[in-house]
């Protein structure tokens, strides 16, 4: 038979491998909520971008609904994104200084690139094509 020194140290032993694995397995759980939680974040995060998307995309469809339903609207829209929308009737007058705000147009007028104005107050440059804030005529 065993002494009573070899059955303590056998529980000491027993509740240190215990407390080891409990130790462990604590890591292995808090580690995995860690993960659940950012995966959860991820997913806020994500739904929210979808909702955004989503609000996004109803705008977009007005847009189109209207484009499609309304010939005014369309119009509108087809000559502030078309510089040179118009009617055959109609004549377009171009400056490269805004006679109303002053402002001087940046950019291409080609539809390449949005027409984007200086700030008013800011000194005119002439536009390089033309060299003249004179204006320019084309009829359609």
């Amino acid at each position: 038979m065993q002494s009573p020194a070899y059955y303590k140290f056998l529980a000491l032993v027993l509740a240190v491998l215990l407390a080891l694995g409990g130790a462990y397995a604590a890591k292995i759980i808090h580690d995995a909520q860690l993960e659940v939680n950012r995966f959860r974040q991820q997913e806020e995060d994500l739904q929210k971008q979808t909702d955004a998307k989503l609000v996004e995309l109803q705008k977009y469809q007005e847009f189109f609904m209207r484009l499609k339903d309304d010939p005014a609207f369309l119009e509108y829209v087809a000559r502030q994104r078309l510089a040179d929308y118009a009617k055959p009737e109609e004549i377009i007058f171009r400056w490269d200084v805004d006679p109303l705000t002053g402002a001087t147009p940046v950019g291409n007028l080609d539809g390449s690139k949005a027409l984007q104005l200086s700030p008013p107050g800011t000194t005119a440059r002439p536009n390089s094509a033309s060299g003249s804030s004179s204006p320019s005529q084309k009829p359609r």
